[in-house]
């Protein structure tokens, strides 16, 4: 699990522009869509190392990125479910990364 996967020079400057250009925008923007702009950055990760194909189990990336992708537009329409969304990827990347933790005390 601590093998490096780096993304494409392409890939990274996509994401860098994203990034900078979304908080110069999020001046002027509702406080809430710098939320969204975080969760979508992270979806377009995903996409990136999913494509890639480098992934040694792409099952949990895979289905966070379709639940993402599935909510994240609900802040335009329904904050509340919006806020669960955000509530539940945090909960389930957390849980993941505790799984990673324990499976590397495991390897060594």
């Amino acid at each position: 699990m601590s093998e490096r996967m780096v993304v494409s020079e392409e890939d990274l400057y996509e994401t860098l522009a994203f990034l900078f250009s979304s908080a110069h925008i999020l001046v002027n923007e509702p406080h809430l869509y710098g939320t969204f702009r975080l969760i979508d950055a992270g979806s377009r990760l995903m996409g990136f190392a999913l494509e890639g194909g480098a992934l040694s189990d792409d099952r949990f990336l895979g289905q966070l990125k379709e639940d993402v992708d599935g909510r994240k537009f609900l802040l335009m329409t329904d904050e509340d479910a919006y806020f669960q969304l955000l509530e539940d990827a945090t909960r389930e990347m957390a849980k993941e990364m505790k799984r990673r933790a324990s499976a590397s005390k495991g390897d060594s």
